[in-house]
């Protein structure tokens, strides 16, 4: 066993995770090839969280417990604070490290001076650890083959579906500081709005084999969300942040803004799909205006599909009569891609 301090930490922010908590946690236990400092940062669980991280970790962790409710962004701001090293991974509680996911993480960092932060390839997992083939949802991926961006080179990557899986990720704790942390104002987006900031100023680093293996369930915050439009509409807000201040470090930024619309109003018109299907007449038409004021040019892609046609334009003009008419349970998982 090294004597040496460890250089990393791994965060664990949890809030009534028990249903996959273990096995994640196991998954951080048997990492090896680097020394790390556990801390489990729970944000008043009232589940069995608590007892099976005293029962897993043991003294292998240091387990703090919030003396409020600080949310999502509260609760990884807090991680960081109570970081002691250089390096700052913060893992959901639902996710899996594979074997030497933080040794090649944290080798990058030997390999590259002043890196603010790595970000891994992922596989993405069910409930049962299943993989979920890439035509359900799209693997996160930024190329085959590893690749350093420059301060503000980062910036580009992220003005476009989000790449970055927060499990993938490995933070100079000190460019997190620098950059100002997790926004609160952000439940959706908190993590993709945070990359952006610190990227303008630290380089990033792609790593493209994948490492983190990342659960997609009807119980994660993203699912949620799909109840309304709240995450679009931040992932729009995101994207206006990325597209508008850090316009001038995108090598094209008007072909960027186009494939940004693009991407929402698809994103909009699923939903609006969605809340449809779902009975929601009032959400349905409000994702249909805007994913027609992003893109007014969907229309003409809309009158290619008679059965989306049709759903449409009842929406528009009877939304009552297509909410009875259309409604049916919301299918669990709508392919999630990128721009069209």
């Amino acid at each position: 066993m090294s004597t040496s301090p460890p250089r990393l930490t791994v965060a664990l922010p949890t809030f009534n995770g028990g249903r996959h908590f273990a096995e994640t946690l196991r998954a951080i236990l048997d990492q090896s090839g680097v020394e790390y400092d556990l801390v489990i940062c729970d944000d008043r669980s009232d589940d069995d969280t608590l007892p099976l991280a005293r029962r897993l970790a043991g003294d292998r962790a240091r387990i703090e417990v919030n003396p409020e409710r600080l949310g999502l962004a509260g609760n990884w701001n807090r991680c960081a604070e109570l970081a002691r090293t250089p390096l700052l991974a913060i893992v959901h509680q639902d996710d899996l490290l594979l074997p030497d996911h933080l040794a090649s993480h944290s080798a990058a960092f030997d390999r590259i001076p002043d890196l603010g932060m790595t970000v891994g390839a992922a596989e993405v997992i069910d409930e049962q650890g299943c993989p979920i083939p890439p035509a359900v949802i799209e693997r996160p991926s930024l190329g085959p083959t590893d690749r350093v961006y420059p301060p503000g080179g980062f910036v580009a990557e992220l003005s476009r579906p989000n790449p970055v899986r927060c499990s993938a990720v490995v933070l100079r704790r000190r460019a997190l500081l620098d950059s100002g942390g997790f926004d609160p104002s952000y439940r959706y987006a908190v993590d993709w709005e945070c990359w952006i900031r610190l990227s303008r100023r630290w380089p990033v680093a792609w790593l493209a084999r994948p490492t983190v293996a990342v659960r997609w369930h009807s119980g994660s915050e993203t699912h949620r969300f799909r109840r309304g439009s709240d995450d679009l509409d931040e992932v729009s807000r995101v994207l206006d942040l990325a597209l508008e201040t850090e316009a001038h470090v995108l090598e094209h930024p008007r072909a960027s803004r186009r494939d940004a619309d693009r991407f929402l109003s698809r994103a909009y018109l699923n939903r609006s799909l969605d809340a449809l299907h779902a009975g929601d007449a009032p959400l349905a038409r409000r994702c249909l205006r805007r994913a027609l004021a992003l893109r007014p040019a969907l229309l003409g892609a809309m009158a290619r599909d008679p059965r989306l046609a049709a759903q449409m334009a009842a929406l528009a003009l009877a939304p009552r009569w297509a909410s009875r008419r259309f409604g049916r349970p919301a299918p669990a998982d709508r392919p999630i891609s990128g721009p069209k």
